[in-house]
């Protein structure tokens, strides 16, 4: 049993339950506490030595600036270092007295009697240049903040079940570092990462071939695909995307109506444990109401192999049974729609059919009166 994964599914509370099991994680093994000061307080090292962590402290209250970072270190020569975590959560916007509003680690670096301010993120997020400017902000040196995938190698370090709950944990979140042979694939602003998702875009070819009796398939980028059925289905189209989550989750998304949402995902509920990576489904709504389901992580998926024929094979097998099962139902859908084309033919025909006999009745009806009116001028004409 993993207690990091297994307990994640009673909260919606995932960024606090997170810090909950990094903090003890930090408080419990020495070597994990050694390799996260390494990575995040280089900067505090003092004649060549690293502070030891003494304490770990979660949702610390600042009264009287309400405000409750994540998490707080205790370092050995007392000085306190505040944590901010999310996983894709925004900052949070404060109004302070006077009407102006404060960003969240804006907020976070006033604080008083705090020597420094880590930032944690799932995915590469802008950072104002005032908060990287500030003495107080510590950050990679070639990155705006930190990512969890950056303690996936400390903790994969540590042979502690708590470690290695979290680290099995972070494999199946996608907090991976990029699969080694494909590279990084985000963001794409230098030819580089560029070139790799091109290379990662021939891997779909498999992919495009088998599905496309099913589906229209179109690119997105260079290493995305956008697939819209060519028969009835549950949903309007898909997209799949191996750049959710800076490269490291491959993101499934399937765009369906309110009133098909439960039945696409019965269907894909029914397929997961055949995928060669159980993903993580969930239920979201685009900013227009649209309802869709993702996702799944890339380098769980992907492995250690090297096999371009390995990764194109394991892709589409991941894809596919999600794919079929959202549109391999043209016949029944399409006698239900038969059905229901036929009732309503039959309700106009009768609609008409009433217009019809009305109609005609009408018609007998004034043609008897003109046969009236006509005998009747005729036996006037006669007298």
């Amino acid at each position: 049993m993993n207690l990091f994964w297994e307990t994640r599914k009673l909260t919606q509370a995932r960024e606090d339950h997170l810090t909950c099991f990094i903090a003890a994680a930090l408080k419990t093994d020495v070597a994990f506490a050694a390799a996260y000061t390494g990575l995040v307080l280089p900067c505090f090292a003092l004649g060549g030595k690293l502070p030891r962590i003494v304490d770990v402290d979660t949702q610390v209250s600042f009264v009287y600036e309400r405000c409750r970072p994540d998490m707080m270190l205790m370092l050995e020569d007392g000085r306190r270092v505040i944590c901010e975590h999310k996983v894709d959560s925004p900052e949070t916007i404060q109004m302070t007295m006077e009407g102006d509003k404060l960003q969240q680690l804006e907020r976070y670096l006033a604080l008083p009697g705090i020597a420094g301010l880590i930032y944690f993120r799932s995915a590469p997020a802008t950072v104002g240049k005032e908060i990287l400017d500030h003495p107080l902000y510590i950050s990679p040196q070639d990155a705006p903040h930190f990512q969890w995938r950056d303690l996936h190698a400390p903790l994969a370090s540590s042979a502690s079940p708590l470690c290695q709950w979290l680290k099995q944990g972070f494999d199946r979140l996608g907090f991976t570092p990029p699969v080694a042979h494909i590279g990084e694939l985000w963001p794409d602003e230098s030819e580089v990462v560029k070139q790799n998702q091109s290379n990662f875009g021939k891997l779909w070819q498999a992919t495009r071939g088998r599905l496309s009796d099913v589906y229209r398939i179109s690119a997105a980028r260079r290493c995305e695909l956008y697939l819209y059925p060519l028969r009835q289905a549950l949903i309007s189209w898909a997209y799949i995307s191996p750049l959710a989550q800076s490269g490291s989750l491959l993101r499934i998304r399937l765009d369906t109506s309110e009133a098909a949402l439960a039945a696409v995902q019965q269907r894909v509920d029914t397929v997961i444990e055949q995928l060669p990576v159980r993903p993580e489904v969930k239920v979201c709504q685009l900013p227009n109401g649209r309802a869709y389901l993702e996702l799944s992580p890339l380098q769980l998926l992907l492995g250690t192999g090297t096999s371009a024929a390995e990764h194109e094979a394991r892709l589409f097998a991941q894809v596919q049974p999600v794919l079929n099962a959202v549109c391999n139902d043209a016949e029944s859908h399409s006698w239900s729609s038969l059905k229901m084309d036929v009732s309503g033919l039959l309700l106009d025909l009768d609609d008409k059919f009433e217009d019809i006999v009305v109609q005609t009745k009408d018609f007998l009806h004034n043609e008897e009166h003109k046969s009236h009116s006509l005998a009747k001028m005729r036996k006037q004409h006669h007298v």
